[in-house]
Protein backbone atom coordinates (compact mmCIF):
# COMPACT_ATOMS: atom_id res chain seq x y z
CA UNK A 1 0.00 0.00 0.00
CA UNK A 2 1.46 3.39 -0.99
CA UNK A 3 2.03 5.62 1.94
CA UNK A 4 0.59 9.26 1.20
CA UNK A 5 1.94 11.00 4.60
CA UNK A 6 4.30 13.24 2.76
CA UNK A 7 1.55 14.77 0.52
CA UNK A 8 0.42 18.24 1.24
CA UNK A 9 -3.19 19.06 1.24
CA UNK A 10 -4.61 22.74 0.82
CA UNK A 11 -7.27 24.45 2.22
CA UNK A 12 -10.90 23.72 0.56
CA UNK A 13 -11.77 27.09 -1.66
CA UNK A 14 -15.26 28.08 -1.68
CA UNK A 15 -15.39 26.60 -5.10
CA UNK A 16 -14.42 23.34 -4.33
CA UNK A 17 -15.98 23.28 -0.98
CA UNK A 18 -19.44 23.77 -2.91
CA UNK A 19 -18.20 21.50 -5.51
CA UNK A 20 -17.28 18.76 -2.49
CA UNK A 21 -21.03 19.26 -1.24
CA UNK A 22 -22.48 18.92 -4.60
CA UNK A 23 -21.13 15.73 -4.91
CA UNK A 24 -21.68 14.65 -1.12
CA UNK A 25 -25.86 15.03 -1.98
CA UNK A 26 -25.43 13.39 -5.32
CA UNK A 27 -23.93 10.52 -3.45
CA UNK A 28 -26.06 10.23 -0.78
CA UNK A 29 -29.41 10.59 -3.15
CA UNK A 30 -28.21 7.76 -5.07
CA UNK A 31 -27.91 5.60 -1.78
CA UNK A 32 -30.81 6.33 -0.66
CA UNK A 33 -32.83 5.74 -4.22
CA UNK A 34 -30.52 2.24 -4.38
CA UNK A 35 -33.61 0.39 -3.31
CA UNK A 36 -36.72 2.45 -4.85
CA UNK A 37 -38.68 1.89 -7.51
CA UNK A 38 -39.96 4.31 -9.55
CA UNK A 39 -44.01 4.10 -10.46
CA UNK A 40 -47.01 5.18 -13.03
CA UNK A 41 -49.86 5.13 -11.14
CA UNK A 42 -54.14 5.19 -12.62
CA UNK A 43 -56.49 4.77 -10.38
CA UNK A 44 -59.93 4.42 -12.72
CA UNK A 45 -62.99 5.87 -10.13
CA UNK A 46 -65.89 6.71 -12.51
CA UNK A 47 -67.98 3.75 -11.54
CA UNK A 48 -67.52 4.73 -7.66
CA UNK A 49 -70.57 6.75 -6.15
CA UNK A 50 -69.65 10.38 -6.25
CA UNK A 51 -68.81 10.95 -2.31
CA UNK A 52 -66.42 7.87 -3.00
CA UNK A 53 -64.97 9.17 -5.96
CA UNK A 54 -64.42 12.70 -4.24
CA UNK A 55 -62.83 10.49 -1.44
CA UNK A 56 -60.52 8.64 -3.65
CA UNK A 57 -59.03 11.44 -6.37
CA UNK A 58 -56.00 11.52 -4.72
CA UNK A 59 -55.68 7.82 -4.42
CA UNK A 60 -52.81 7.29 -6.87
CA UNK A 61 -50.68 9.71 -4.92
CA UNK A 62 -51.29 7.41 -1.87
CA UNK A 63 -50.16 4.37 -3.81
CA UNK A 64 -47.21 5.97 -5.35
CA UNK A 65 -45.86 7.76 -1.96
CA UNK A 66 -45.84 4.46 -0.79
CA UNK A 67 -44.04 2.04 -3.30
CA UNK A 68 -41.45 5.14 -3.93
CA UNK A 69 -40.99 5.12 -0.31
CA UNK A 70 -40.31 1.52 0.50
CA UNK A 71 -36.45 0.22 -0.10
CA UNK A 72 -37.66 -3.14 -2.06
CA UNK A 73 -33.98 -3.84 -2.88
CA UNK A 74 -31.36 -5.50 -0.93
CA UNK A 75 -28.15 -3.22 -0.99
CA UNK A 76 -26.64 -5.70 -3.41
CA UNK A 77 -29.27 -5.34 -5.73
CA UNK A 78 -29.47 -2.34 -7.30
CA UNK A 79 -31.69 -1.80 -11.22
CA UNK A 80 -33.19 0.99 -12.24
CA UNK A 81 -37.12 0.33 -12.53
CA UNK A 82 -40.58 1.73 -13.30
CA UNK A 83 -43.41 -0.02 -12.41
CA UNK A 84 -47.43 0.53 -13.88
CA UNK A 85 -50.03 0.16 -12.00
CA UNK A 86 -54.04 0.49 -13.00
CA UNK A 87 -56.53 -0.29 -10.76
CA UNK A 88 -59.91 -0.11 -11.47
CA UNK A 89 -62.46 0.43 -8.01
CA UNK A 90 -66.25 0.02 -7.65
CA UNK A 91 -67.83 0.23 -4.67
CA UNK A 92 -68.78 -2.67 -1.93
CA UNK A 93 -71.59 -1.72 1.19
CA UNK A 94 -70.51 -2.04 4.27
CA UNK A 95 -71.36 -0.24 7.59
CA UNK A 96 -68.59 0.07 9.12
CA UNK A 97 -65.93 1.55 6.80
CA UNK A 98 -65.20 2.28 3.14
CA UNK A 99 -64.58 -0.47 0.99
CA UNK A 100 -64.20 -1.14 -2.58
CA UNK A 101 -63.38 -3.80 -4.86
CA UNK A 102 -60.63 -4.01 -7.90
CA UNK A 103 -59.05 -4.59 -10.74
CA UNK A 104 -55.50 -4.22 -10.69
CA UNK A 105 -53.12 -4.64 -13.24
CA UNK A 106 -49.14 -4.07 -12.82
CA UNK A 107 -46.78 -4.37 -14.97
CA UNK A 108 -42.93 -3.51 -15.89
CA UNK A 109 -40.70 -4.13 -19.00
CA UNK A 110 -41.38 -7.81 -20.01
CA UNK A 111 -44.21 -8.84 -17.25
CA UNK A 112 -47.55 -8.07 -16.23
CA UNK A 113 -50.08 -9.19 -13.77
CA UNK A 114 -53.86 -8.97 -13.88
CA UNK A 115 -55.72 -9.59 -10.53
CA UNK A 116 -59.21 -9.87 -10.74
CA UNK A 117 -59.96 -10.72 -6.85
CA UNK A 118 -58.44 -7.61 -4.63
CA UNK A 119 -60.82 -6.17 -2.10
CA UNK A 120 -59.61 -3.59 0.52
CA UNK A 121 -60.55 -0.61 2.66
CA UNK A 122 -59.36 2.87 3.19
CA UNK A 123 -60.23 5.58 4.26
CA UNK A 124 -59.44 9.37 3.61
CA UNK A 125 -55.90 10.13 5.47
CA UNK A 126 -54.63 6.29 6.42
CA UNK A 127 -50.98 6.50 5.80
CA UNK A 128 -49.54 3.27 4.23
CA UNK A 129 -47.03 1.83 6.19
CA UNK A 130 -45.12 -1.79 5.01
CA UNK A 131 -44.80 -4.49 7.24
CA UNK A 132 -44.11 -7.69 5.89
CA UNK A 133 -44.93 -10.00 9.12
CA UNK A 134 -48.27 -8.81 9.35
CA UNK A 135 -51.25 -8.62 6.85
CA UNK A 136 -52.75 -5.71 5.21
CA UNK A 137 -55.56 -6.48 2.26
CA UNK A 138 -54.21 -3.34 0.42
CA UNK A 139 -50.41 -3.31 1.07
CA UNK A 140 -50.04 -7.32 1.15
CA UNK A 141 -51.49 -7.48 -2.62
CA UNK A 142 -48.63 -4.37 -3.74
CA UNK A 143 -45.87 -5.94 -1.82
CA UNK A 144 -46.71 -9.43 -3.31
CA UNK A 145 -47.01 -8.28 -6.93
CA UNK A 146 -43.71 -5.64 -6.70
CA UNK A 147 -41.78 -8.71 -5.15
CA UNK A 148 -42.90 -10.97 -8.57
CA UNK A 149 -41.60 -8.44 -10.48
CA UNK A 150 -38.43 -7.98 -9.04
CA UNK A 151 -37.90 -11.64 -8.89
CA UNK A 152 -38.59 -11.18 -13.06
CA UNK A 153 -35.91 -8.36 -13.24
CA UNK A 154 -33.10 -9.89 -10.71
CA UNK A 155 -33.48 -13.07 -13.17
CA UNK A 156 -31.59 -10.98 -15.51
CA UNK A 157 -28.93 -9.90 -13.79
CA UNK A 158 -27.67 -13.79 -12.85
CA UNK A 159 -28.94 -17.12 -13.09
CA UNK A 160 -32.06 -17.76 -10.78
CA UNK A 161 -30.80 -13.85 -9.34
CA UNK A 162 -34.55 -12.99 -8.20
CA UNK A 163 -35.05 -16.43 -5.79
CA UNK A 164 -34.58 -14.11 -2.85
CA UNK A 165 -37.98 -11.70 -3.85
CA UNK A 166 -39.98 -14.24 -5.11
CA UNK A 167 -39.36 -16.11 -1.86
CA UNK A 168 -40.36 -12.89 -0.12
CA UNK A 169 -43.65 -13.01 -2.41
CA UNK A 170 -44.40 -16.37 -1.57
CA UNK A 171 -43.88 -14.84 2.21
CA UNK A 172 -46.80 -12.97 1.66
CA UNK A 173 -48.85 -15.30 -0.50
CA UNK A 174 -48.29 -17.75 2.81
CA UNK A 175 -50.14 -14.85 5.24
CA UNK A 176 -52.85 -13.68 3.24
CA UNK A 177 -54.50 -17.04 4.27
CA UNK A 178 -54.47 -14.92 7.59
CA UNK A 179 -56.34 -11.93 5.95
CA UNK A 180 -59.81 -11.28 7.46
CA UNK A 181 -62.64 -13.70 5.79
CA UNK A 182 -63.80 -10.09 3.78
CA UNK A 183 -60.51 -10.02 2.11
CA UNK A 184 -59.52 -13.22 1.44
CA UNK A 185 -60.43 -12.79 -2.14
CA UNK A 186 -57.24 -13.43 -4.67
CA UNK A 187 -55.34 -15.11 -2.11
CA UNK A 188 -55.66 -18.80 -3.28
CA UNK A 189 -54.87 -17.61 -6.91
CA UNK A 190 -51.64 -15.97 -5.79
CA UNK A 191 -50.56 -18.52 -4.14
CA UNK A 192 -50.71 -21.06 -6.81
CA UNK A 193 -48.68 -18.25 -8.77
CA UNK A 194 -45.87 -18.02 -6.86
CA UNK A 195 -45.70 -22.02 -6.48
CA UNK A 196 -45.55 -21.80 -10.39
CA UNK A 197 -42.41 -20.11 -9.76
CA UNK A 198 -40.25 -22.71 -8.17
CA UNK A 199 -41.85 -25.48 -10.67
CA UNK A 200 -40.55 -26.56 -13.54
CA UNK A 201 -40.85 -25.64 -16.45
CA UNK A 202 -41.08 -22.13 -15.07
CA UNK A 203 -37.26 -22.82 -13.46
CA UNK A 204 -36.65 -23.21 -17.15
CA UNK A 205 -37.76 -19.91 -18.18
CA UNK A 206 -36.19 -18.05 -15.47
CA UNK A 207 -32.89 -19.84 -16.31
CA UNK A 208 -33.22 -18.74 -20.50
CA UNK A 209 -33.25 -15.22 -19.02
CA UNK A 210 -29.84 -15.90 -17.68
CA UNK A 211 -28.96 -16.54 -21.05
CA UNK A 212 -30.99 -13.87 -22.99
CA UNK A 213 -29.61 -11.00 -20.92
CA UNK A 214 -25.86 -11.71 -20.59
CA UNK A 215 -26.09 -12.08 -24.91
CA UNK A 216 -27.60 -8.49 -24.74
CA UNK A 217 -24.83 -7.33 -22.02
CA UNK A 218 -21.85 -8.40 -24.53
CA UNK A 219 -23.43 -7.27 -27.59
CA UNK A 220 -21.53 -4.36 -28.29
CA UNK A 221 -18.52 -5.84 -27.87
CA UNK A 222 -19.34 -9.67 -29.12
CA UNK A 223 -21.91 -9.58 -31.25
CA UNK A 224 -20.92 -13.44 -31.87
CA UNK A 225 -21.70 -14.40 -28.81
CA UNK A 226 -24.95 -12.18 -28.32
CA UNK A 227 -26.05 -14.21 -31.08
CA UNK A 228 -25.17 -17.61 -29.33
CA UNK A 229 -26.26 -16.83 -26.51
CA UNK A 230 -29.90 -15.94 -28.10
CA UNK A 231 -29.98 -18.81 -29.86
CA UNK A 232 -29.35 -20.88 -27.03
CA UNK A 233 -32.10 -18.97 -25.14
CA UNK A 234 -34.59 -19.41 -28.28
CA UNK A 235 -34.48 -23.07 -27.75
CA UNK A 236 -34.75 -23.10 -24.20
CA UNK A 237 -38.20 -20.96 -24.43
CA UNK A 238 -38.71 -23.52 -27.14
CA UNK A 239 -38.71 -26.56 -24.51
CA UNK A 240 -40.18 -24.16 -21.91
CA UNK A 241 -43.13 -24.41 -24.02
CA UNK A 242 -43.33 -27.63 -25.97
CA UNK A 243 -44.09 -28.89 -21.65
CA UNK A 244 -46.86 -26.13 -21.14
CA UNK A 245 -48.03 -23.57 -23.95
CA UNK A 246 -50.48 -22.14 -21.49
CA UNK A 247 -47.97 -20.57 -19.70
CA UNK A 248 -47.91 -16.24 -20.38
CA UNK A 249 -44.27 -15.52 -19.04
CA UNK A 250 -42.72 -16.82 -21.88
CA UNK A 251 -45.21 -15.31 -24.34
CA UNK A 252 -45.17 -11.76 -22.56
CA UNK A 253 -41.32 -12.11 -22.89
CA UNK A 254 -41.27 -12.87 -26.66
CA UNK A 255 -43.49 -10.03 -27.21
CA UNK A 256 -41.53 -7.49 -25.62
CA UNK A 257 -38.40 -8.34 -27.52
CA UNK A 258 -39.05 -9.81 -30.42
CA UNK A 259 -38.53 -6.32 -32.03
CA UNK A 260 -34.72 -6.58 -30.22
CA UNK A 261 -34.42 -10.05 -31.91
CA UNK A 262 -35.25 -9.02 -34.95
CA UNK A 263 -32.74 -6.39 -34.88
CA UNK A 264 -29.98 -8.65 -33.66
CA UNK A 265 -30.36 -11.46 -36.50
CA UNK A 266 -31.69 -9.47 -39.37
CA UNK A 267 -27.78 -9.38 -40.99
CA UNK A 268 -27.05 -12.73 -39.67
CA UNK A 269 -26.19 -15.50 -41.91
CA UNK A 270 -27.85 -18.07 -40.19
CA UNK A 271 -30.84 -15.54 -39.16
CA UNK A 272 -33.27 -17.57 -41.43
CA UNK A 273 -33.15 -20.59 -38.93
CA UNK A 274 -33.67 -17.94 -36.07
CA UNK A 275 -36.86 -16.54 -37.74
CA UNK A 276 -38.18 -19.96 -38.57
CA UNK A 277 -38.10 -21.03 -34.92
CA UNK A 278 -39.66 -17.47 -33.80
CA UNK A 279 -42.62 -18.40 -36.47
CA UNK A 280 -43.23 -21.59 -33.98
CA UNK A 281 -42.85 -19.54 -30.72
CA UNK A 282 -44.67 -16.34 -31.40
CA UNK A 283 -47.03 -17.05 -34.38
CA UNK A 284 -48.61 -13.76 -33.58
CA UNK A 285 -45.70 -11.98 -35.68
CA UNK A 286 -45.26 -14.58 -38.13
CA UNK A 287 -45.68 -12.08 -41.25
CA UNK A 288 -42.65 -10.03 -39.95
CA UNK A 289 -40.46 -12.75 -39.42
CA UNK A 290 -41.73 -14.29 -42.56
CA UNK A 291 -40.23 -10.96 -44.28
CA UNK A 292 -36.87 -11.87 -42.70
CA UNK A 293 -36.85 -15.37 -44.81
CA UNK A 294 -36.27 -16.01 -48.34
CA UNK A 295 -38.23 -17.44 -50.83
CA UNK A 296 -36.04 -20.00 -51.78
Amino acid sequence: MKNFKHLKTKPLTTTSSHFLLVLLILVWSTLLSAGQIKTKVNVIIEKLPIDKQEKMQDFHITLKEYIESVEWLEDDDSIPLEVTLQLFLTDTHSNIEDRYKCEFLISSTDVQYFDRRFKFAFQVGDVLIYNDQAVEPLTSVINFYINMILGSELDKEREYGGDLYYKKAQDFAALGKFVRTDFILGWTERNKLIKNVFTEPFRKFRKMKDYYFYGLFVRRQKLDETRKNIRTALDMLGGVLKENAELEEPKQFLNAHYLEIIDIFKDDRYGEDVFKKLIELDPEHKELYEEYISDS
